[in-house]
């Protein structure tokens, strides 16, 4: 990898992402495509004769097999039954609880279930008059929610008299949905996890590459836009309301045949990806299609994920974040007076290496954005960098 002369600060810059060639990773190669988070939660009584509302499905029994009624008497069973429904029309659900007006105050963000979707009081302890009424509650991430931000993504019902305990993950509400005198005490409970959005995974390729040609001591490794994106190049669909998703710095290390190292960093970040490049069949897969009249959803936006990298010999990640994160927020803003190229290849040539001469190289890449490298006092190899943002030496 070493070269006669000054060692460079860095040998290339990639860019990584969908490219036209780019495949769809094999199902085996990727994780199963997650559930939807659940939305809504009703509860419905069918000794009134009510239906379970469409989309939805009834917890009719509880893990172990036992009749799940929320609401069992001797005298007056109201067969009383939780429905609940996924989808990704609207913020998951991210908490649920039992409410006692009058008794105590509503928790902040909650919202009530008094009445089921046929406007018959949902009062969960509503068999014997005069006793304090209880009703389910439940909190939704906010409109602006983040990507793949936390929801619910699994409910049961479990009955502690028959054995039944709280499955592994979840969490239990303390108190119980039956809140009478007669039958078994029941407890709802909740899974939650990270409600991802509908994407599609396709195998990270080269976009671009800065040289175009290698050098013969140090040939641009081929599995640089694998390492830059390990999981994947995707294509995502998000509400438009979503919030903006912060930049990923990582590094990573390659070792030659003969034992040589070539040390990455790299900066994932999302953009917007035309919709008219997508298929039919990708629009359906990423729900930007009405699935009754399969017209243009117009709620959500589109993005696909990519990455900028360096590959250097050197380890030197702390100046690489500073110069990515700089070379990043230059692209999505402007216009500017100089080139993005410009600055990358001033960059990647006009930077001195660190050498007992000149220890201390302070690269000023703006007016407002500076990177001090120095080098170790007790080694002639820049083993690792420091940085600050300001200042002149």
């Amino acid at each position: 990898i070493m070269e006669e002369g000054p060692p460079k600060l860095v040998d290339y810059f990639v860019v990584a992402g969908l490219t036209p060639s780019s495949r769809p990773l094999e199902e085996e190669k990727r994780p199963a495509r997650p559930a939807e988070p659940v939305t809504d939660v009703v509860v419905i009584v069918r000794a009134l004769s009510e239906e379970v509302p469409q989309g939805f499905t009834c917890i009719e029994c509880t893990l172990g097999g036992h009749p799940a009624d929320l609401n069992s008497s001797l005298l007056n069973n109201q067969q009383m039954y939780l429905c609940y429904r996924r989808g990704r029309d609207k913020p998951p659900i991210t908490e649920l609880g039992i409410y006692s007006p009058g008794k105590e105050n509503l928790r902040s963000g909650f919202h009530v279930i008094d009445t089921t979707p046929y406007s018959h009081s949902a009062n969960l302890n509503s068999v014997a008059p005069g006793n304090q009424r209880a009703f389910l509650t439940y909190k939704r991430t906010s409109e602006s929610l983040g990507v793949n931000t936390l929801g619910v993504m699994d409910i049961c019902i479990i009955n502690p008299s028959k054995g039944e305990s709280v499955p592994h993950t979840f969490s239990k509400v303390d108190r119980s949905l039956n809140t009478g005198m007669f039958g078994s005490a029941l407890f709802l409970c909740y899974k939650k996890a990270i409600a991802k959005t509908h994407s599609l995974v396709y195998e990270a390729g080269l976009i671009s590459r800065f040289p175009e040609t290698d050098s013969d001591a140090f040939p641009l490794p081929e599995l640089v836009p694998i390492f830059c994106l390990p999981m994947g190049s995707t294509i995502e669909s998000w509400p438009v309301n979503t919030k903006y998703h912060m930049p990923v710095f990582s590094t990573f290390v390659l070792t030659g045949a003969s034992g040589e190292k070539a040390y990455g960093a790299a900066i994932q970040f999302y953009e917007p990806y035309p919709r008219d490049l997508l298929s039919e069949r990708q629009c359906q897969r990423l729900g930007l299609l009405s699935v009754v009249n399969k017209r243009p959803v117009t709620s959500k936006s589109v993005q696909t994920k990519r990455s900028i990298c360096v590959l250097s010999c050197w380890p030197f990640f702390d100046v690489f974040q500073k110069f990515l994160t700089f070379i990043y927020r230059y692209s999505i803003s402007g216009p500017h007076v100089l080139p993005i190229e410009r600055h990358i290849s001033n960059f990647m040539f006009n930077v001195p290496f660190p050498s007992p001469q000149r220890p201390r190289i302070l690269v000023q890449m703006s007016p407002y954005d500076n990177v001090l490298m120095c080098q170790p006092v007790s080694s002639p190899l820049p083993l690792r960098t420091q940085y600050r943002e300001s200042g002149i030496y």
